[in-house]
């Protein structure tokens, strides 16, 4: 079942990578952050949902939040943690590329909300509502690489 993980990881980092182009800078900082992903072999972790038939991968929701934070705010997302241990989530935490001139506050509060909304989708509420109240974002400085706090 591991490889089949891998296998899985190596398609959804390739699929969003080909979402669309990012501007010059933007693209040198993701292949600096990300060169070795798709060499990157790591269990993936199942999570529980409110169903407690059904498991979702923490490498789904990853993926999800990159996807749907790509289209909905045009931003990339160079990392996302899940935390918690065993099969429960208790919060997320979530890298961007910031801007010049970004309203980090307002976008901080957008790219909460998606993450929520994956969260009720895939988990369920009673499942994610830990995690929900625990969503961290952090921008990266597409210049001197620094984090800043939104």
């Amino acid at each position: 079942m591991p490889e089949a993980h891998d296998l899985t990881d190596a398609w959804l980092v390739e699929a969003t990578r080909q979402l669309a182009e990012p501007p010059d800078d933007i693209a040198r900082l993701i292949a600096s952050i990300s060169a070795g992903l798709t060499r990157v072999r790591r269990p993936a972790r199942a999570l529980a949902t409110d169903d407690q038939r059904i498991k979702v991968s923490d490498a789904i929701i990853k993926q999800l939040i990159a996807i749907r934070t790509r289209r909905g705010l045009g931003r990339l997302v160079v990392f996302v943690s899940v935390d918690g241990t065993g099969d429960a989530v208790t919060g997320l935490r979530v890298g961007l590329i910031a801007r010049y001139a970004d309203d980090l506050i307002g976008l901080s509060d957008r790219v909460r909300d998606i993450v929520d909304d994956i969260l009720v989708d895939t988990l369920g509420v009673d499942a994610s509502a830990e995690a929900r109240r625990n969503i961290a974002v952090r921008w990266q400085d597409v210049y001197t690489r620094e984090w800043l706090r939104g």
